[in-house]
């Protein structure tokens, strides 16, 4: 049994031929099921129990099971249920999306007027907060996005082909960071966003929870600030629901189209109705909710939703009409917001959105159109003035503690028992790659988001001897970026390392002009046989240690690093080295000592 999620979209097409409306299939069912167990050992037990073909882990210690053939899919939920362990079977739910082709595309784009965009572009274009779109994929060769597209990830094969083979996801990304003031096409909203493309639905618009799932975690651990989710549902899912609050809990804002099916029964769409999800509905020319835009308590704001210009693949452009293409300006506008104010937490700017909103319907919020329509003017105004939210549920933060022990992990990730922490993605990779355990230490934290070296938020982990930043616009090893730990500690410490005693060129030593400070015995040899892998030759160049520890800010000179231990230390952008008495050189544990560990 599987659920479908649904994307929310009709393309009114100009110049492409006409498709056949495609019917939206709410809770469809395949022979798949997602099971979330207490431990590992007990999906061994499940998959026995019921003979299945094999499980897969989504992470969380919830996994995907195939059901062996002719096995009826709700026998085999009666069954799991009742097995000692299992927290919970659901069917791998699919969801969908529907078009059809409808008037010329025109040449103008009346919902930036609408929602003020034109006069929020005087306070900011916007900067390169990451959006990932979840989705169909995304056409990173348009014109309109070309250099605007990261490296994605495609959910349903596990390769990194995002490329779109039905146009939906492509024209989601448009409306958010399409190129403006270049002369052709259109404008999107965050004119300097960097789009993440996940290939989570088919080439006809459905969407498995179990890809949907994988989509949102890696998502998260990937850097994505913000996650547009222009497609869902009406059968709720735990596991859909638990990924979701994953991914708020590490400070990324989900933002969701409502669903278009007010018509056929106007039923909660999820994740839309999470009250971790900022939900869209659609408005029309007048401002009015559409007829086909869903409503209840779980709306948060609306947007314009009816013919909306925007990109498709192959160079085209369209006319779309949808909640899917009135979530993309929410989630735009956020990005904004982002870049005017980095320090603000997902809560805090999903508050700014709400109480900025241009109040439509019944005064006050109400489940036509939530807080309001969307107005980016008084969203950025409000960000640059805000200091906390007047509203309970918006301004509620995380009880996630990125410092906690946590349980063994299902889905890959490498489990540190010497700190209970995980390992995973690309900070795995660069980790592995360059130093391990002696260079950087355990992992003293999981995945979260903070502000940066260059103040704006990225996902960051530290560990015992560093500080990993999340840099996904960059290609590798550049997509990591070392914190300059050793000044930071200095800083904190109150000591400048400018007024420290420079040695000057050293005869047999390495000099380094910049900071007039030369490294000898037996810290050279150290600084010589370690650093960042960029060539894959063998040795370290100068530039590969470089990059590693940074300059050296001080002589050698005695420290006591800690009570009762007294070495000689040299202080660098990005380490201490320590020299002990049995004559080993070590890295100081920074990153415990950054954060008072």
């Amino acid at each position: 049994m599987s659920i479908r999620l649904t994307l929310f979209g009709l393309f009114f097409l100009s110049v492409l031929v006409a498709t056949t409306p495609v019917t939206p299939l709410q809770a469809a069912h395949t022979t798949d099921l997602i099971v979330k167990v207490a431990n590992p050992q007990t999906i061994t037990m499940v998959t026995r129990a019921i003979r299945a073909q094999r499980s897969e882990p989504l992470g969380g210690q919830t996994y995907l099971i195939r059901l062996p053939a002719g096995m009826p899919s709700e026998l085999a939920l009666s069954h799991i249920r009742s097995l000692n362990g299992v927290i919970y079977a659901v069917p791998d739910y699919e969801r969908t999306i529907s078009r059809t082709s409808n008037d010329p595309l025109r040449d103008q784009q009346w919902a930036l007027g609408t929602i003020a965009a034109y006069d929020a572009w005087d306070i900011t274009t916007g900067g390169p907060v990451v959006i990932a779109v979840i989705d169909t994929g995304v056409d990173a060769n348009h014109p309109e996005l070309a250099g605007r597209v990261m490296s994605g990830f495609n959910a349903i094969t596990g390769s990194p082909n995002a490329s779109d083979d039905n146009g939906h996801g492509t024209a989601v990304a448009g409306i958010i960071a399409a190129g403006a003031d270049n002369g052709n096409g259109i404008a999107g909203l965050c004119w300097g966003c960097i789009i993440l493309p996940i290939k989570a639905c088919l080439s006809n618009g459905r969407c498995r929870d179990s890809s949907v799932i994988s989509a949102i975690r890696w998502a998260t651990d990937n850097g994505a600030r913000i996650i547009n989710l222009s497609l869902g549902g009406s059968s709720p899912s735990p596991a859909l629901h638990e990924v979701v609050r994953y991914a708020s809990e590490r400070g990324v804002l989900i933002v969701a189209a409502s669903g278009n099916e007010r018509a056929e029964g106007n039923t909660p769409n999820y994740p839309a109705a999470y009250p971790e999800t900022l939900a869209v509905g659609a408005t029309g020319y007048g401002d009015e909710v559409t007829g086909f835009s869903n409503t209840g308590d779980f709306i948060d704001l609306v947007a314009p939703g009816v013919d909306i210009a925007t990109t498709i693949p192959n160079n085209g452009y369209v006319l779309a009409t949808g909640t899917s293409f009135a979530s993309p300006f929410v989630s735009g506008a956020a990005a904004l917001i982002m870049t005017l104010r980095p320090d603000l937490s997902n809560h805090d700017v999903r508050c700014v959105l709400a109480i900025s909103a241009d109040d439509r319907g019944a005064p006050g919020r109400d489940s036509e159109y939530g807080y309001g329509r969307l107005n980016v003017l008084t969203a950025l105004q409000t960000a640059i003035t805000y200091g906390s939210c007047p509203l309970g549920t918006s301004a509620e933060h995380s009880s996630f503690d990125p410092f906690a022990r946590v349980d063994v992990p299902t889905d890959g990730r490498r489990y540190f028992p010497e700190t209970g922490h995980t390992l995973g993605g690309g900070f795995r990779t660069y980790w592995e790659q360059n130093g391990g355990l002696p260079i950087f230490g355990f992992p003293i934290s999981e995945e979260f988001t903070e502000i940066g070296s260059d103040g704006r938020p990225v996902t960051v982990q530290y560990f015992e001897r560093h500080r990993f930043e999340w840099r996904p616009e960059h290609a590798p090893p550049y997509n990591v970026l070392l914190s300059r730990i050793g000044d930071d500690i200095l800083r904190r410490q109150g000591r400048d390392w400018m007024t420290f005693e420079q040695s000057g060129p050293i005869s047999g030593c390495r000099y380094f002009a910049e900071t007039n400070q030369s490294v000898c015995e037996p810290f050279l040899s150290y600084w010589q046989r370690n650093g960042l892998e960029f060539d894959g030759r063998p040795g370290k160049s100068y530039a590969e240690s470089l990059a590693l520890f940074g300059l050296p800010l001080s002589t050698p000179q005695v420290e006591e690093t800690r009570p009762g231990t007294v070495v000689i230390v040299q202080w660098f952008e990005r380490a201490r080295f320590e020299l002990h008495p049995d004559g080993q050189v070590l890295l100081g544990l920074l990153g415990n000592e950054l954060l008072g560990r």
